[in-house]
């Protein structure tokens, strides 16, 4: 792949680990509970949080993309906001946050995308990003009535869909676009992105194909952390792929955090344990197995069972505020720069994060 240049846009601030809060446009977020506490996805509360997380300093907000529940027992199965509409509305609700869209390339097209983004970035006066996904699962796509690639394919369309949203966010002429995917006549575009720069883009990657995308054309990867004691060699070979291009490397994680460790226990012990919906965390493990995202023999055990019951599958940083701390302390000197990071219930859950958490991260020296 040709490496693109990086952008000029980066998050409000100094800090030297940047903080985003992660999948809170879907009912239940990450977490795989019945418990009355399961986060509910309504306007008013996801306005709420944006507003407190600006207040706290975090940098950016992270969206879910996804049109199809997990077979789960919650009556909000598979309840998600639409991440562009959703964008548009925060960025019009906050002052200096970052706010992304996630975008599943195959269901969008190109054009649409450019035009829809630009209008978002306008909103949010320069704060609008988008989080790039190739699409896995099968059913999704035959939802939408748009082939099934292989998963080679799948992150070629995404590298040229890619291509014409940029270029339509760059040109100032009209231009035509024949590829294997797209056969494009006179494209134009304007208004432009905000303040002649262009939006950030960001992409997870697990696979040798989807690192490679992010590492050669986003301007952050974010990466699937194993464990933290493997973190700092998973990451070496990443940075060695990126060459000269200055990009990020993030990762997405679940807080479960309560004042004393004893409280921390018993609160993942009543969210999952007690009130788990394991009919969805079961569909997730069997996805993971047909999709083969994870290896089978990490798939299986209970401890991911675990991870994809307490937030899909994401890092878990669990404990009282002095772990929490530790936990994400050890992110920062593995090499990343930053986390996108889902609670059980947003807005109950994150004044602790915010009160001790936080502050203990500006101790160390990772936040201002």
């Amino acid at each position: 792949m040709v490496a693109s240049p990086v952008t000029d846009r980066r998050f409000p601030g100094q800090n030297k680990f940047k903080l985003g809060l992660f999948s809170f446009n879907t009912y239940g977020g990450l977490t795989n509970t019945l418990a009355k506490e399961r986060w509910q996805a309504n306007w008013p509360n996801m306005c709420n949080l944006a507003i407190m997380a600006e207040e706290s300093g975090i940098e950016f907000l992270l969206p879910l993309a996804g049109w199809m529940g997990h077979n789960g027992d919650a009556p909000t199965d598979g309840h998600f906001h639409e991440t562009m509409s959703w964008a548009a509305g925060l960025l019009s609700a906050t002052k200096s946050i970052h706010v992304f869209a996630t975008i599943h390339a195959p269901f969008l097209n190109p054009v649409f995308a450019a035009k829809q983004s630009v209008t978002c970035d306008h909103i949010g006066s320069g704060r609008l990003g988008l989080n790039l996904v190739a699409g896995y699962n099968e059913k999704e796509f035959d939802m939408f009535g748009v082939p099934y690639f292989g998963h080679s394919e799948r992150y070629a369309y995404l590298e040229d869909w890619l291509s014409v949203v940029r270029k339509i966010w760059l040109k100032q002429e009209a231009f035509s676009h024949q590829t294997e995917f797209f056969n494009l006549k006179d494209v134009v575009g304007f208004p432009k992105p905000f303040g002649n720069t262009l939006p950030m883009v960001v992409s997870a990657g697990s696979s040798p194909e989807g690192r490679a995308f992010a590492l050669s054309k986003a301007d952050a990867l974010f990466m699937v952390v194993k464990s933290i004691e493997t973190l700092a060699d998973d990451i070496r070979p990443a940075k060695l792929q990126m060459g000269n291009r200055p990009i990020k490397i993030y990762c997405s994680g679940h807080v479960i955090c309560r004042r004393s460790k004893h409280e921390t226990d018993e609160y993942y012990k009543y969210l999952i344990h007690d009130n788990g919906d394991w009919a969805a965390g079961r569909y997730m493990q069997k996805s993971y197995e047909e999709i083969k995202s994870v290896p089978i023999e990490i798939l299986k055990t209970p401890e991911f069972l675990a991870r994809l019951m307490s937030g899909h599958g994401t890092l878990p940083i669990v404990g009282n505020p002095e772990q929490v701390t530790k936990l994400i302390i050890d992110l920062h000197k593995a090499g990343l720069d930053g986390l996108a990071f889902a609670l059980p219930n947003y807005l109950d859950d994150f004044p602790l994060f915010a009160e001790e958490v936080i502050p203990r991260l500006i101790e160390a020296g990772l936040r201002d």
